[in-house]
Protein backbone atom coordinates (compact mmCIF):
# COMPACT_ATOMS: atom_id res chain seq x y z
CA UNK A 1 0.00 0.00 0.00
CA UNK A 2 2.81 2.44 0.83
CA UNK A 3 4.45 1.69 -2.53
CA UNK A 4 1.21 2.43 -4.39
CA UNK A 5 0.89 5.75 -2.54
CA UNK A 6 4.46 6.75 -3.37
CA UNK A 7 3.96 5.75 -7.01
CA UNK A 8 0.97 8.05 -7.45
CA UNK A 9 2.58 10.96 -5.61
CA UNK A 10 5.68 10.48 -7.77
CA UNK A 11 3.48 10.32 -10.88
CA UNK A 12 2.14 13.77 -10.00
CA UNK A 13 5.70 15.11 -9.65
CA UNK A 14 6.41 14.23 -13.28
CA UNK A 15 3.05 15.49 -14.57
CA UNK A 16 4.60 18.30 -16.59
CA UNK A 17 6.82 15.88 -18.50
CA UNK A 18 3.78 14.14 -19.99
CA UNK A 19 1.96 17.27 -21.16
CA UNK A 20 1.91 17.91 -24.90
CA UNK A 21 2.02 21.67 -24.60
CA UNK A 22 4.29 24.20 -26.26
CA UNK A 23 5.79 27.32 -24.66
CA UNK A 24 3.32 29.09 -22.38
CA UNK A 25 1.92 32.42 -23.53
CA UNK A 26 -0.23 35.00 -21.70
CA UNK A 27 -3.88 34.14 -22.25
CA UNK A 28 -3.49 30.38 -22.57
CA UNK A 29 -4.19 29.63 -18.89
CA UNK A 30 -7.50 27.88 -19.64
CA UNK A 31 -6.03 25.72 -22.41
CA UNK A 32 -3.11 24.75 -20.18
CA UNK A 33 -5.42 23.95 -17.26
CA UNK A 34 -7.61 21.79 -19.49
CA UNK A 35 -4.52 19.90 -20.68
CA UNK A 36 -3.45 19.21 -17.09
CA UNK A 37 -6.91 17.93 -16.15
CA UNK A 38 -6.90 15.63 -19.19
CA UNK A 39 -3.52 14.23 -18.15
CA UNK A 40 -4.67 13.75 -14.56
CA UNK A 41 -7.62 11.76 -15.88
CA UNK A 42 -5.33 9.68 -18.09
CA UNK A 43 -3.04 9.07 -15.09
CA UNK A 44 -6.09 8.14 -12.96
CA UNK A 45 -5.19 10.71 -10.32
CA UNK A 46 -8.65 12.31 -10.01
CA UNK A 47 -9.98 9.82 -7.43
CA UNK A 48 -7.00 8.88 -5.28
CA UNK A 49 -9.17 9.15 -2.14
CA UNK A 50 -11.22 6.12 -3.25
CA UNK A 51 -10.17 2.49 -3.59
CA UNK A 52 -9.35 1.15 -7.03
CA UNK A 53 -8.10 -2.27 -8.07
CA UNK A 54 -4.42 -2.55 -7.04
CA UNK A 55 -4.51 1.06 -5.86
CA UNK A 56 -5.66 1.69 -2.28
CA UNK A 57 -7.09 5.05 -1.28
CA UNK A 58 -4.43 7.61 -0.48
CA UNK A 59 -4.18 9.48 2.80
CA UNK A 60 -5.16 13.13 3.02
CA UNK A 61 -1.45 13.93 3.35
CA UNK A 62 -0.55 12.23 0.08
CA UNK A 63 -3.54 13.86 -1.61
CA UNK A 64 -2.24 17.22 -0.39
CA UNK A 65 1.19 16.38 -1.86
CA UNK A 66 -0.39 15.69 -5.24
CA UNK A 67 -2.24 19.02 -4.99
CA UNK A 68 1.11 20.72 -4.26
CA UNK A 69 2.72 19.15 -7.33
CA UNK A 70 -0.13 20.20 -9.62
CA UNK A 71 -0.15 23.76 -8.26
CA UNK A 72 3.56 24.04 -8.97
CA UNK A 73 2.59 23.84 -12.66
CA UNK A 74 -0.66 25.81 -12.57
CA UNK A 75 -2.54 27.57 -9.80
CA UNK A 76 -5.83 27.12 -11.69
CA UNK A 77 -5.37 23.37 -12.13
CA UNK A 78 -4.29 23.05 -8.49
CA UNK A 79 -7.37 24.92 -7.31
CA UNK A 80 -9.73 22.72 -9.34
CA UNK A 81 -7.98 19.63 -7.99
CA UNK A 82 -8.19 20.88 -4.39
CA UNK A 83 -11.89 21.69 -4.63
CA UNK A 84 -12.73 18.45 -6.42
CA UNK A 85 -10.79 16.39 -3.88
CA UNK A 86 -12.73 17.91 -0.99
CA UNK A 87 -15.99 16.98 -2.74
CA UNK A 88 -14.66 13.50 -3.59
CA UNK A 89 -13.59 12.89 0.01
CA UNK A 90 -17.04 14.00 1.15
CA UNK A 91 -18.65 11.39 -1.09
CA UNK A 92 -16.31 8.66 0.13
CA UNK A 93 -16.79 9.44 3.82
CA UNK A 94 -20.48 10.46 3.94
CA UNK A 95 -22.25 8.92 0.95
CA UNK A 96 -23.40 5.96 2.95
CA UNK A 97 -23.38 2.26 2.20
CA UNK A 98 -26.45 2.24 -0.09
CA UNK A 99 -26.91 0.83 -3.59
CA UNK A 100 -27.25 4.36 -4.99
CA UNK A 101 -24.02 5.71 -3.50
CA UNK A 102 -22.07 2.51 -4.13
CA UNK A 103 -23.00 2.57 -7.81
CA UNK A 104 -22.43 6.31 -8.08
CA UNK A 105 -18.98 6.15 -6.51
CA UNK A 106 -17.97 3.18 -8.67
CA UNK A 107 -19.00 5.09 -11.79
CA UNK A 108 -17.30 8.35 -10.75
CA UNK A 109 -14.05 6.54 -9.99
CA UNK A 110 -14.21 4.40 -13.12
CA UNK A 111 -14.81 7.37 -15.40
CA UNK A 112 -12.60 9.75 -13.37
CA UNK A 113 -15.41 12.32 -13.12
CA UNK A 114 -14.83 15.73 -11.54
CA UNK A 115 -17.22 16.85 -8.78
CA UNK A 116 -18.10 20.54 -8.29
CA UNK A 117 -19.47 22.39 -5.27
CA UNK A 118 -22.93 23.98 -5.25
CA UNK A 119 -23.08 24.99 -1.59
CA UNK A 120 -22.79 28.77 -2.04
CA UNK A 121 -26.05 30.67 -2.38
CA UNK A 122 -27.19 34.20 -3.14
CA UNK A 123 -28.84 36.03 -0.28
CA UNK A 124 -27.10 34.37 2.68
CA UNK A 125 -24.03 36.61 2.83
CA UNK A 126 -21.49 33.85 2.37
CA UNK A 127 -22.82 31.75 5.26
CA UNK A 128 -22.68 28.15 3.99
CA UNK A 129 -24.95 27.04 6.83
CA UNK A 130 -27.65 29.46 5.79
CA UNK A 131 -29.95 28.53 2.92
CA UNK A 132 -33.03 30.08 1.37
CA UNK A 133 -33.84 27.29 -1.07
CA UNK A 134 -35.97 24.38 0.09
CA UNK A 135 -36.41 20.86 -1.24
CA UNK A 136 -39.81 20.51 -2.90
CA UNK A 137 -41.44 17.07 -2.91
CA UNK A 138 -43.78 15.76 -5.60
CA UNK A 139 -44.31 12.04 -5.12
CA UNK A 140 -41.00 10.24 -5.61
CA UNK A 141 -39.39 13.24 -7.31
CA UNK A 142 -37.58 15.87 -5.24
CA UNK A 143 -36.61 19.26 -6.68
CA UNK A 144 -34.40 22.13 -5.60
CA UNK A 145 -34.11 25.49 -7.31
CA UNK A 146 -31.08 27.45 -6.19
CA UNK A 147 -29.20 30.59 -7.19
CA UNK A 148 -25.44 30.47 -6.64
CA UNK A 149 -23.19 33.55 -6.98
CA UNK A 150 -20.40 31.39 -8.40
CA UNK A 151 -19.73 27.78 -9.28
CA UNK A 152 -16.35 26.79 -10.66
CA UNK A 153 -15.37 24.40 -13.48
CA UNK A 154 -18.85 23.16 -14.36
CA UNK A 155 -17.56 22.77 -17.91
CA UNK A 156 -15.59 19.77 -16.57
CA UNK A 157 -17.87 18.42 -13.83
CA UNK A 158 -20.25 15.46 -14.05
CA UNK A 159 -21.65 15.80 -10.54
CA UNK A 160 -22.34 18.70 -8.21
CA UNK A 161 -22.92 18.59 -4.45
CA UNK A 162 -25.80 20.95 -3.64
CA UNK A 163 -26.96 22.05 -0.20
CA UNK A 164 -30.59 22.96 0.57
CA UNK A 165 -33.09 23.03 3.41
CA UNK A 166 -35.66 20.25 3.93
CA UNK A 167 -38.83 20.61 5.95
CA UNK A 168 -39.06 17.76 8.46
CA UNK A 169 -42.36 16.19 9.61
CA UNK A 170 -42.07 18.06 12.94
CA UNK A 171 -42.09 21.37 11.09
CA UNK A 172 -38.40 22.11 11.62
CA UNK A 173 -35.89 22.51 8.78
CA UNK A 174 -32.64 20.60 8.33
CA UNK A 175 -29.92 21.52 5.86
CA UNK A 176 -29.13 18.56 3.60
CA UNK A 177 -26.58 17.73 0.91
CA UNK A 178 -27.59 16.34 -2.48
CA UNK A 179 -25.54 14.37 -5.00
CA UNK A 180 -26.87 16.07 -8.14
CA UNK A 181 -25.89 14.55 -11.46
CA UNK A 182 -25.48 17.09 -14.25
CA UNK A 183 -27.81 15.11 -16.53
CA UNK A 184 -30.65 15.80 -14.05
CA UNK A 185 -29.76 19.45 -13.52
CA UNK A 186 -31.04 22.43 -15.51
CA UNK A 187 -28.55 25.30 -15.56
CA UNK A 188 -29.15 28.95 -16.34
CA UNK A 189 -25.69 30.53 -16.31
CA UNK A 190 -25.14 34.19 -15.70
CA UNK A 191 -22.32 36.20 -17.20
CA UNK A 192 -18.86 34.73 -16.65
CA UNK A 193 -17.06 36.33 -13.73
CA UNK A 194 -13.80 37.98 -14.75
CA UNK A 195 -11.39 37.49 -11.86
CA UNK A 196 -7.89 38.95 -11.61
CA UNK A 197 -6.39 35.49 -11.26
CA UNK A 198 -7.16 31.79 -11.61
CA UNK A 199 -7.99 32.49 -15.26
CA UNK A 200 -7.69 28.84 -16.16
CA UNK A 201 -11.06 28.18 -14.45
CA UNK A 202 -14.50 28.91 -15.84
CA UNK A 203 -16.40 30.76 -13.11
CA UNK A 204 -20.05 31.75 -13.51
CA UNK A 205 -23.12 32.47 -11.39
CA UNK A 206 -25.87 29.92 -11.94
CA UNK A 207 -29.55 29.44 -11.33
CA UNK A 208 -29.91 25.67 -11.14
CA UNK A 209 -32.87 23.34 -10.84
CA UNK A 210 -32.00 19.86 -9.60
CA UNK A 211 -34.32 16.85 -9.86
CA UNK A 212 -33.40 13.81 -7.81
CA UNK A 213 -34.71 10.83 -5.86
CA UNK A 214 -34.66 10.35 -2.09
CA UNK A 215 -31.56 8.14 -2.26
CA UNK A 216 -29.47 11.02 -3.65
CA UNK A 217 -29.66 12.75 -0.25
CA UNK A 218 -26.66 12.22 2.01
CA UNK A 219 -27.71 10.50 5.24
CA UNK A 220 -25.88 13.01 7.47
CA UNK A 221 -27.09 16.62 7.76
CA UNK A 222 -24.97 19.04 5.77
CA UNK A 223 -23.56 20.93 8.81
CA UNK A 224 -22.17 17.62 10.16
CA UNK A 225 -20.60 16.82 6.77
CA UNK A 226 -19.14 20.30 6.41
CA UNK A 227 -17.59 20.42 9.86
CA UNK A 228 -16.29 16.85 9.82
CA UNK A 229 -14.90 16.59 6.30
CA UNK A 230 -15.66 19.25 3.72
CA UNK A 231 -14.35 22.32 5.56
CA UNK A 232 -11.17 20.89 7.14
CA UNK A 233 -10.19 19.03 3.97
CA UNK A 234 -10.63 22.04 1.68
CA UNK A 235 -8.53 24.20 3.99
CA UNK A 236 -5.76 21.57 3.94
CA UNK A 237 -5.94 21.15 0.16
CA UNK A 238 -6.08 24.93 -0.37
CA UNK A 239 -3.01 25.32 1.83
CA UNK A 240 -1.23 22.63 -0.21
CA UNK A 241 -2.23 24.49 -3.38
CA UNK A 242 -0.73 27.71 -2.03
CA UNK A 243 2.42 25.91 -0.94
CA UNK A 244 2.85 24.62 -4.50
CA UNK A 245 2.38 28.13 -5.89
CA UNK A 246 4.93 29.46 -3.39
CA UNK A 247 7.37 26.75 -4.48
CA UNK A 248 6.92 27.83 -8.11
CA UNK A 249 7.67 31.46 -7.20
CA UNK A 250 10.76 30.41 -5.24
CA UNK A 251 11.92 28.28 -8.20
CA UNK A 252 11.94 31.42 -10.34
CA UNK A 253 13.99 33.30 -7.73
CA UNK A 254 16.56 30.48 -7.60
CA UNK A 255 16.83 30.40 -11.37
CA UNK A 256 17.21 34.18 -11.50
CA UNK A 257 19.98 34.18 -8.89
CA UNK A 258 21.80 31.38 -10.70
CA UNK A 259 21.71 33.36 -13.95
CA UNK A 260 23.09 36.59 -12.44
CA UNK A 261 26.29 37.69 -14.20
CA UNK A 262 29.53 38.09 -12.21
CA UNK A 263 29.15 41.87 -12.27
CA UNK A 264 26.06 41.53 -10.13
CA UNK A 265 27.65 39.20 -7.57
CA UNK A 266 27.18 41.69 -4.72
CA UNK A 267 23.49 41.92 -5.50
CA UNK A 268 23.30 38.14 -5.80
CA UNK A 269 24.63 37.81 -2.22
CA UNK A 270 21.78 39.98 -0.93
CA UNK A 271 19.31 38.05 -3.06
CA UNK A 272 20.51 34.73 -1.64
CA UNK A 273 20.07 36.05 1.90
CA UNK A 274 16.56 37.31 1.17
CA UNK A 275 15.70 34.07 -0.61
CA UNK A 276 16.61 32.22 2.58
CA UNK A 277 14.11 34.37 4.49
CA UNK A 278 11.38 33.46 2.01
CA UNK A 279 12.28 29.77 2.26
CA UNK A 280 11.89 30.08 6.05
CA UNK A 281 8.31 31.26 5.48
CA UNK A 282 7.69 28.35 3.12
CA UNK A 283 9.10 25.98 5.75
CA UNK A 284 6.70 27.37 8.37
CA UNK A 285 3.83 27.11 5.89
CA UNK A 286 4.54 23.44 5.20
CA UNK A 287 4.92 22.70 8.92
CA UNK A 288 1.42 24.08 9.51
CA UNK A 289 0.03 21.89 6.71
CA UNK A 290 1.71 18.75 8.05
CA UNK A 291 0.35 19.51 11.53
CA UNK A 292 -3.17 19.98 10.10
CA UNK A 293 -2.94 16.65 8.26
CA UNK A 294 -2.02 14.86 11.51
CA UNK A 295 -4.91 16.57 13.33
CA UNK A 296 -7.36 15.56 10.59
CA UNK A 297 -6.17 11.95 10.63
CA UNK A 298 -6.50 11.77 14.43
CA UNK A 299 -9.81 13.60 14.78
CA UNK A 300 -11.82 10.47 15.70
CA UNK A 301 -9.54 9.69 18.64
CA UNK A 302 -10.12 13.15 20.10
CA UNK A 303 -13.86 13.31 19.55
CA UNK A 304 -14.15 14.65 16.01
CA UNK A 305 -13.72 18.18 14.70
CA UNK A 306 -14.38 20.03 17.94
CA UNK A 307 -14.09 23.73 18.66
CA UNK A 308 -10.28 23.77 18.88
CA UNK A 309 -9.78 21.78 15.67
CA UNK A 310 -12.33 23.91 13.81
CA UNK A 311 -10.49 27.05 14.92
CA UNK A 312 -7.16 25.54 13.87
CA UNK A 313 -8.20 24.78 10.28
CA UNK A 314 -9.41 28.38 9.97
CA UNK A 315 -6.02 29.54 11.25
CA UNK A 316 -4.37 27.28 8.68
CA UNK A 317 -6.26 29.00 5.88
CA UNK A 318 -5.55 32.52 7.13
CA UNK A 319 -1.87 31.96 7.93
CA UNK A 320 -1.00 30.02 4.77
CA UNK A 321 -2.75 32.55 2.53
CA UNK A 322 -0.79 35.31 4.28
CA UNK A 323 2.47 33.39 3.88
CA UNK A 324 1.75 32.92 0.18
CA UNK A 325 1.27 36.66 -0.25
CA UNK A 326 4.52 37.43 1.56
CA UNK A 327 6.49 34.84 -0.42
CA UNK A 328 5.16 35.91 -3.81
CA UNK A 329 5.65 39.63 -3.21
CA UNK A 330 9.10 38.90 -1.81
CA UNK A 331 9.91 36.88 -4.93
CA UNK A 332 8.79 39.77 -7.12
CA UNK A 333 11.08 42.14 -5.23
CA UNK A 334 14.04 39.83 -5.82
CA UNK A 335 13.39 39.05 -9.49
CA UNK A 336 12.48 42.64 -10.29
CA UNK A 337 11.22 43.77 -13.68
CA UNK A 338 11.74 40.34 -15.20
CA UNK A 339 9.23 39.01 -12.69
CA UNK A 340 6.86 41.93 -13.35
CA UNK A 341 6.87 41.19 -17.08
CA UNK A 342 3.76 39.54 -18.51
CA UNK A 343 5.78 36.72 -20.06
CA UNK A 344 9.26 35.26 -19.99
CA UNK A 345 11.33 32.77 -18.03
CA UNK A 346 11.09 34.68 -14.77
CA UNK A 347 7.58 36.12 -15.13
CA UNK A 348 5.55 35.99 -11.93
CA UNK A 349 2.47 37.52 -13.55
CA UNK A 350 0.24 34.43 -13.45
CA UNK A 351 1.35 33.41 -9.95
CA UNK A 352 0.70 36.91 -8.56
CA UNK A 353 -2.78 37.04 -10.09
CA UNK A 354 -3.60 33.59 -8.72
CA UNK A 355 -2.13 34.49 -5.33
CA UNK A 356 -4.69 37.27 -4.88
CA UNK A 357 -7.50 34.72 -4.61
CA UNK A 358 -6.08 33.13 -1.47
CA UNK A 359 -7.19 35.82 1.00
CA UNK A 360 -10.73 36.22 -0.41
CA UNK A 361 -11.73 32.63 -1.26
CA UNK A 362 -13.72 32.50 1.97
CA UNK A 363 -12.69 35.87 3.30
CA UNK A 364 -9.92 35.85 5.88
CA UNK A 365 -11.89 38.50 7.78
CA UNK A 366 -14.89 36.16 8.05
CA UNK A 367 -12.70 33.37 9.45
CA UNK A 368 -10.89 35.72 11.84
CA UNK A 369 -14.23 37.04 13.09
CA UNK A 370 -15.53 33.51 13.66
CA UNK A 371 -12.41 32.55 15.61
CA UNK A 372 -12.51 35.77 17.63
CA UNK A 373 -15.83 34.66 19.13
CA UNK A 374 -14.29 31.54 20.70
CA UNK A 375 -10.68 32.52 21.46
CA UNK A 376 -11.41 32.77 25.19
CA UNK A 377 -12.31 29.06 25.15
CA UNK A 378 -9.37 27.84 23.07
CA UNK A 379 -5.85 27.44 24.37
CA UNK A 380 -2.79 26.67 22.24
CA UNK A 381 -0.35 24.22 23.81
CA UNK A 382 3.00 22.73 22.82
Amino acid sequence: MATASRDRVELSRTLGERLSFGPRQPGDEKTFTDAILAQLRADRLLWVVADEENAPALSIGDTARITFNIARLSGSAGLIYAMHMSQALTLVRHGGDTPFFRELLQRLVGEQVLVASGTSEKGVGGDIFGSICTIEEDGDTLTVTKESPNISYLDHAGLILVSAMRLKPNGKKAQMLIAAEMKNTDLQPGRAVGFMGMRGIMNKPYALTVRFAEEALFPDPYPVIARDTMTPSIHIFWAALWSGMAASALDKVRACISSSPPAESDVADVMRSELSRLVDKHYAMNALIRDAVVAFDNRESVGGMGMAHTADVKRLKVLCSDYLTEICLGALGLVGMRGYAEAGTYSLSEILGDMLSARVMISNYRLLTNNAKIERFVEERL
